[in-house]
């Protein structure tokens, strides 16, 4: 099991399993977030709040929600736009968000996003 939350703890999210990597992008949006990425199905993580729903943040191609806690400003994770003709039914927890101890030994991928669009390892 895997558990984040942002710095007031008004938003907590918990996915079933660890993930066997994280992703570090140097898009724009990802470099200035200095958000790493672990990735699953909406089915697979629970989004608790504990009184504040989370503002969103759009941009570029406007496909994703970037979710940031109203009270503390951590971005906590992002979600496929249910506006879509077929949403995306990925979710990414922002791994930054969870103890330091739990992704200890997890590998981290990193991807340019800034230009080729692909893993760089």
């Amino acid at each position: 099991m895997l558990t984040g939350h942002c710095h007031c703890g008004n938003i907590t999210l918990t996915a079933n399993k660890h993930p066997k990597t994280i992703t570090e992008c140097n898009c724009s949006i990802c470099h200035r977030y200095g958000a790493r990425w672990a990735y699953y199905t909406v089915a697979d993580v629970s989004i608790e709040l504990r009184d504040t729903p989370t503002v969103t943040y759009r941009w570029g191609n406007k496909m994703i929600d970037f979710h940031h806690c109203p009270h503390c400003g951590c971005m906590t994770h992002y979600s496929g736009v249910e506006a879509q003709p077929k949403p995306d039914d990925r979710i990414a927890i922002n791994t930054r968000m969870c103890a330091i101890d739990q992704m200890a030994d997890i590998t981290i991928r990193h991807f340019d996003g800034a230009d080729s669009f692909k893993y760089l390892d």
